[in-house]
């Protein structure tokens, strides 16, 4: 394999024990030819330090610390706008890289010259070493898609997680950066429209570890920001005359059809964000003339929000569906358990 440099962007806030195992983890690739570049927003604990002992002993790791916090996809731009290599990938200060990814990934784009990228599938844990999914295990196959297969392929959240995506610089060129607009949905759309006009390169072999904890971005998403990027992301793709006009009208439906079941879902109530499950009712009503779904949603944020026995009742519920889903998920756990290991690094 020819000598091709990789850039690791790790945009990082105030965690320097988790931002340890991230680094740790790129150091740890068989493949040798990366450097990890490291970019605070502006944190106040040992973080400086922590980046310091580590490029101490390896040239490889880079530094830059923001003045001041620029916000989280803003500092994810500010490193793509730097990137001179070849590829360049994203990890988030939380997650892990396993071994083999670069190699893996580089192996894709030896076979398939005219990929994007190149993606492994993310195994998602819990820190308590739970198997949670590996998510291009709901792929109909690995290898090369074109346009718009790619972006259909992706549609129903199952988007590469891109801790395991290796990117050309050429994307950057092509697409510009993150849409700084859409805070927690950047990924996707990122993603998305990419699929919708480049050809990729999947692999279903393990190569990232996606960590679900509480301070985890996907479990702090709130109604007011989500719901407007959601319908811009859907709009930029309605409007792109790239995609052919069948598969934009297919787009547009099936990401309505989820924004809807995502309105509907009872996740804002068990947050005891009652005002925005209201507010998902009112707009299941209004906008969608889902009145049924709407007088359901309603009534049980009220009752959840003045009866706290309901509210209990809910709780209770989900908690079995969780322990019946851990019982059907045995499989999971004995083929990927042993991953679990990553997160001791």
């Amino acid at each position: 394999m020819t000598e091709q440099w990789i850039t690791t962007i790790i945009p990082t806030h105030m965690r320097p024990k988790l931002l340890k195992r991230a680094i740790r983890s790129v150091l740890n690739q068989t493949y040798p030819y990366f450097q990890v570049c490291v970019y605070d927003n502006a944190s106040s604990d040992e973080t400086t330090e922590v980046v310091a002992r580590f490029a101490e002993k390896d040239s490889r790791v880079k530094y830059h610390c923001h003045p001041e916090n620029i916000g989280a996809i803003a500092n994810f731009n500010y490193g793509m706008a730097r990137v001179e290599t070849p590829f360049f990938s994203f990890l988030s200060d939380d997650d892990i890289l396993l071994p083999n990814f670069y190699e893996m990934a580089l192996k894709g784009f030896q076979e398939f010259p005219s990929a994007i990228f190149s993606a492994g599938s993310v195994v998602s844990i819990t820190e308590g070493g739970e198997i949670v999914n590996s998510q291009l295990d709901l792929w109909r196959r690995e290898g090369y898609y074109t346009p718009p297969e790619g972006l259909l392929e992706m549609l129903g959240w199952k988007h590469p997680t891109w801790t395991g995506v290796l990117f050309r610089r050429k994307v950057i060129h092509e697409m510009g950066l993150l849409d700084e607009e859409l805070s927690q949905l950047a990924d996707m759309d990122y993603e998305l429209r990419i699929g919708s006009v480049f050809p990729f390169v999947i692999s279903q072999k393990p190569c990232a570890i996606f960590v679900h904890h509480p301070l985890s971005n996907c479990s702090l998403i709130r109604l007011h920001s989500f719901w407007p990027d959601w319908l811009k992301m859907v709009r930029k793709l309605k409007e792109d005359e790239r995609i052919p006009i069948q598969a934009r009208d297919y787009v547009e439906e099936r990401l309505i059809g989820q924004l809807k079941d995502m309105l509907f879902d009872s996740a804002f109530i068990l947050r005891k964000e009652f005002e925005d499950a209201y507010e998902a009712a009112e707009i299941l009503r209004s906008v969608y003339q889902q009145k049924k779904r709407a007088d359901f949603l309603y009534t049980l944020t009220k009752l959840c929000e003045y009866f706290p026995p309901v509210y209990s009742l809910l709780v209770g519920r989900m908690k079995i569906r969780a322990v019946l889903r851990r019982r059907r998920s045995r499989n999971l756990q004995k083929q990927f358990g042993h991953y679990a290991r990553f997160l001791c690094l």
